[in-house]
């Protein structure tokens, strides 16, 4: 039961994080700019929406990672 209810959880939180990383606009600069080359807009200020989605793409990736890893383990 418990599995099956984290797979369905799972599943949704992977939907989410491709929508969430298909709506961010492209950088420019390529990985270079998180590194500390771009204008901050990566964890700058301000609510645009690339902000938004960027933190939302960190959180989504966190917690698909969590559950895919305790999904591996019930099944274990």
């Amino acid at each position: 039961m418990l599995e099956t209810v984290l797979m369905v959880v799972d599943f949704i939180v992977c939907i989410a994080l491709v929508a969430a990383v298909l709506l961010q606009s492209g950088r420019g600069g390529g990985l270079s700019s998180s590194f500390g080359g771009g204008d901050g807009a990566f964890f700058g200020k301000g609510n645009d929406l690339d902000t938004v989605m960027s933190k939302a793409t960190i959180v989504l990736g966190t917690l698909f990672g969590v559950i895919t890893l305790a999904l591996a383990k019930l099944n274990a």
